[in-house]
């Protein structure tokens, strides 16, 4: 069916969504962001050079509806092709979603962002809820034990405090873990998005863990408590690469500290997430142990010594750069 949509209309919302040989998956996720009840949107899929058939695929869906333009580039990697995507949006949109190439959206996902962003238009984003599943959409997720749905946050004296589950996302939530699953559950404001340092490459893969704590500097982050995506659990995804992400992780926390605007005080509670995210494996540790699992149970003690060397490293720098009067 041929949608009617002309480019000079202002959308409200611009989708970006990078690909590499997915062909199979990112029709699937375009076909879901077309079915979708909200419809102001304009959907931009930036082709990272793939040769897997998606060159021929994509323009023909793009042809028949005006709503969607594909752009392809050489391989550069997600988060050139993401910056891409930003240069060829409307001028004129409010919100940016990022969506990668092999989730795709609930239903009514468009729906209950931009109800929620409507409510909370000074927020610099929104986000919604995961729902990990298999190719066919199985999952065993519910909204209690989703990913996101139990967060702990740097409180009073840097103690740990829970966060409620209705709670937005703020930035003492955030340096302990990123609970944002994928950037494709948030409506990014566009103007709140262009006052931060947008993904940055040499974070990867958890650059995007940096752009929600950017964000949060700027304010909290309302959450709809709903499930808005289904994200797809596959061997080739990213998040299934525990080195690749343990490796994203010292770099996110070094660049926070870094930061030229950053407060004392964010600089502080972001030094205290991180020792309190080192907690956990002090507790799993115990967990193995408890379960007679000690080579599990020595390895979360070894991890636990390694991230309290890199606590104190980090700590030192950070005071020999700010000193201690500072903070």
């Amino acid at each position: 069916m041929v949608v009617a949509v002309l480019r000079f209309m202002s959308p409200l919302i611009s989708i970006i969504i990078p690909t590499y040989n997915r062909v199979q998956y990112v029709t699937r996720a375009i076909a879901a962001i077309q079915e979708q009840a909200f419809t102001d949107w304009e959907l931009i899929v930036v082709d990272d050079g793939s040769s897997d058939g998606t060159a021929e695929v994509l323009p023909s869906l793009a042809a028949l509806d005006a709503r969607i333009q594909y752009v392809r580039q050489a391989n550069a990697g997600v988060s050139v092709a993401r910056n891409t995507g930003i240069k060829a949006m409307h001028p004129d949109t409010r919100y940016i979603m990022f969506h990668d190439d092999d989730d795709w959206l609930t239903e009514d996902g468009l729906t209950r962002l931009s109800a929620l962003a409507t409510a909370f238009p000074d927020a610099p984003a929104v986000v919604g809820l995961p729902l990990h599943c298999d190719d066919n959409g199985y999952s065993t997720d519910t909204l209690a034990t989703c990913y996101g749905a139990k967060r702990i946050a740097v409180g009073v004296s840097g103690l740990a405090e829970n966060v409620p589950f209705g709670a937005p996302e703020t930035f003492a939530s955030m340096v302990i873990w990123c609970r944002i699953a994928t950037p494709a559950l948030a409506l990014i404001r566009r103007d709140a998005f262009a006052k931060t340092g947008g993904f940055v490459t040499r974070c990867q893969p958890s650059e995007d863990w940096l752009l929600w704590l950017d964000l949060t500097r700027q304010g909290d982050i309302p959450r709809t408590g709903t499930f808005t995506l289904n994200k797809r659990v596959h061997p080739g995804a990213v998040t299934q690469n525990g080195k690749a992400m343990s490796a994203g992780e010292p770099a996110v926390r070094r660049e926070v500290l870094m930061l030229t605007d950053i407060t004392p005080q964010q600089r502080l509670v972001s030094l205290q997430g991180y020792l309190l995210s080192s907690l956990a494996n002090a507790s799993w540790a115990v967990e193995d142990f408890r379960n007679r699992n000690a080579i599990s149970g020595l390895k979360q003690v070894y991890r636990m010594l390694k991230r309290m060397v890199r606590i104190g490293r980090f700590w030192a720098t950070t005071y020999r750069i700010h000193p201690v009067a500072s903070l």
